[in-house]
């Protein structure tokens, strides 16, 4: 359960969300906090708790400096979530966003509480959990829904939607941009498969690249489900404006590197990536080429991604200071077969 302290802030959860709505013109509201789910992610803290008995969730934004990704805001991330709500994107109905530190020590911002499943990481679904003890079925129905809750983002008109990038350049290039600085924010030297990788993306990147709202961590393991129906979308701290692909890549990317990079077999039922893309492809009206570059981009990023989640550990004391995890790791292996494979020299 979320401590009434809200961890490394010193603040009194309870006493600054009571505070925080009757700013809000919602005085004397019962505030109770409930358990969190067991997993809410690396980069934000996550409290749940109920208002006069209805269930909602406060997003904090991570503060300090042991924070995965660099120089967090949550403010865009909410303005982003503002502008597509209504727009047949499934997410939570929000309730408001908080840039005053004073409430709950960090910004935040207040949403509904969805009612559903997750597919889970710890164990990764593939090994366990809900979507493992279910049908093929509904195995198949739930990874078609959640494909098609993705595709829904890449339609969504992007005129006003160029804040996404906080700065950086609309397309790919801002991508390039980003996980460059991002390898040196991610501490230490970059593995051999990273580097093998990321150069070879750099100078290989395909000729018809497009620009549309990218969700970022597109997975199953960030969807909530109903009754086999995706019903949220969520954790949207590495959306972008980029090429849709790299959503695709990456909802490809996740199901193959927590099945084969682990040892483990994909799940019966689940569609083969062929039948993917050929139904994203009905979804969007495009037809999807050059998917292996994206593949391989997903790699990239996610292996940096633990790289800098594994530093912060050794920081911590979580980890030896000898750790040879933060470069060679079950990801890093999987990248370096994923290039052997598409013929990366």
């Amino acid at each position: 359960m979320t401590d009434r302290i809200v961890a490394a802030r010193g603040v009194d959860t309870v006493a600054g969300l009571t505070a925080w709505f009757s700013s809000r013109g919602v005085p004397g509201a019962e505030i109770g906090l409930l358990p969190s789910p067991e997993s809410t992610g690396y980069s934000h803290e996550t409290i749940v708790f109920a208002r006069n008995g209805e269930r909602l969730i406060a997003r904090v934004e991570p503060m300090g400096e042991h924070n995965v990704f660099p120089d967090p805001d949550l403010e865009v991330e909410y303005k982003l979530l503002d502008a597509i709500s209504g727009r047949d994107v499934p997410l939570p109905q929000l309730h408001g966003f908080e840039r005053d530190p004073s409430f709950l020590g960090a910004p935040f911002y207040v949403m509904e509480y969805l009612d559903g499943l997750v597919p889970p990481d710890s164990p990764p679904y593939c090994m366990g959990g809900w979507l493992y003890e279910s049908t093929e079925k509904l195995r198949a129905q739930v990874w078609l829904s959640g494909l098609e809750a993705m595709a829904r983002v890449h339609r969504i008109d992007t005129s006003e939607l160029g804040f996404v990038n906080c700065g950086r350049p609309l397309g790919f290039d801002g991508e390039v941009q980003y996980w460059d600085a991002y390898a040196a924010f991610a501490g230490g030297d970059i593995a051999a498969p990273v580097k093998r990788a990321w150069e070879w993306i750099k100078s290989n990147r395909p000729p018809d690249m497009t620009t549309a709202l990218c969700w970022g961590d597109s997975r199953l393991g960030n969807q909530m489900f109903r009754d086999g129906t995706c019903i949220g979308l969520l954790d949207w701290e590495m959306a972008c404006l980029s090429d849709p692909r790299q959503d695709l890549g990456w909802f490809i990317y996740f199901d193959d590197v927590f099945a084969s990079g682990l040892g483990v077999a994909r799940l019966d039922g689940i569609p083969t990536k062929e039948e993917t893309i050929a139904r994203y492809e009905e979804l969007t009206g495009t037809t999807v080429g050059n998917l292996d570059f994206f593949e391989l981009f997903s790699g990239v990023r996610f292996a940096l991604i633990m790289q800098r989640l594994f530093s912060l550990q050794m920081e911590m004391g979580k980890l030896p200071e000898d750790s040879l995890m933060p470069r060679d790791n079950f990801i890093t292996v999987h990248l370096a077969k994923l290039c052997d494979e598409k013929g990366v020299p």
